[in-house]
């Protein structure tokens, strides 16, 4: 799966919309790596390009870029359920790569930006294991981190084949719901442009009001609730989305079995990354402030109140 880089015109859009001398940028990643060399708690070994992406993601601010390569290497630390055993070809990961579409379109939408999308393949509640699919998520992040950088994301996700069995799963889990949270909202630099949930049944509405307080508000204004697609070629031109939506990128299956090519073609780097991408708390000199996705509590029982209503 090649992910097709931008237009120059793209290129020219997402210059205007973070104008940014080139010679500054060189010297901000300079100042990033010395910056890490001096945290004797980060690991410094991060290659220009992907500092680089950091910062263009944190819209080139130094200090929110520092924030959050501190964040992305203390969840590898803090959260080994989803950092840890990243290998692309073991068992738990291809069962999950089975049973559930994820995947990156490989063309970008006209304005720039960049289209993932997840559905279950395998309606078995069963197969429904969130935690893997977390891990999934983040290791298509930094797969993503490695090759490209984009205007802005647009999520889809896909409730075809979801049933209420499948949201009561989330009560149990709630503390790994949070840190998948934490992962996409704090520690990678994404920027993101909507988020469409599509084929809704009517009690999607009431799980997305009980996680409405882990959010940042500015990015639940960015979600979008269809009960069918028609409304979201509104928002993507139909022709980059998969076959099974009417476009041309092919169908789920190949779309799903290309990124796990991908992910398996990293394989080597994962393993090596996995040892060596993370924090050493014992060594910080400032203790970090916990993020509040992990101190809200209150959220757990509305959610447990609104399951068993």
């Amino acid at each position: 799966m090649t992910l097709e880089p931008p237009t120059p015109e793209q290129l020219k859009r997402m210059k205007q919309e973070l104008d940014q001398d080139p010679e500054i940028t060189k010297d901000d990643v300079k100042r990033l790596r010395e910056w890490l060399r001096k945290q004797p708690h980060l690991p410094s070994h991060m290659e220009d390009e992907r500092l680089e992406r950091f910062l263009y993601g944190c819209k080139f601010s130094l200090e929110r870029t520092k924030h959050v390569l501190d964040t992305y290497y203390r969840v590898r630390a803090t959260s080994p359920e989803i950092f840890g055993n990243r290998d692309p070809l073991s068992d738990e990961l291809q069962r999950n790569i089975r049973d559930m579409s994820y995947f990156v379109l490989p063309k970008l939408t006209s304005e720039g930006y960049r289209v993932t999308i997840f559905r279950l393949n395998n309606t078995d509640v069963d197969k429904f294991v969130l935690q893997e699919l977390t891990k999934r998520v983040v290791m298509c992040l930094d797969v993503r981190l490695k090759e490209e950088k984009c205007l802005s994301n647009i999520m889809v996700v896909d409730f075809q084949g979801f049933s209420l069995q499948h949201f009561a799963k989330f009560s149990p889990t709630l503390a790994g719901v949070r840190k998948a949270m934490l992962c996409v909202q704090d520690a990678f630099p994404l920027r993101l442009h909507q988020v469409h949930f599509t084929n809704c049944m009517p009690i999607v509405d009431k799980v997305a009001a009980a996680f409405t307080p882990l959010l940042k508000e500015k990015l639940v204004k960015k979600f979008f609730f269809h009960s069918n697609l028609d409304k979201l070629y509104r928002h993507v031109d139909p022709e980059i989305l998969p076959n099974e939506y009417g476009g041309k990128a092919g169908t789920f299956e190949e779309l799903n079995d290309a990124w796990r090519r991908k992910l398996e073609s990293y394989q080597k780097w994962f393993l090596e990354e996995e040892k060596i991408s993370k924090s050493d708390e014992s060594r910080r000199l400032k203790k970090m402030p916990q993020s509040a996705v992990l101190q809200d509590a209150s959220v757990e029982g509305s959610f447990r109140k609104l399951v068993i209503d």
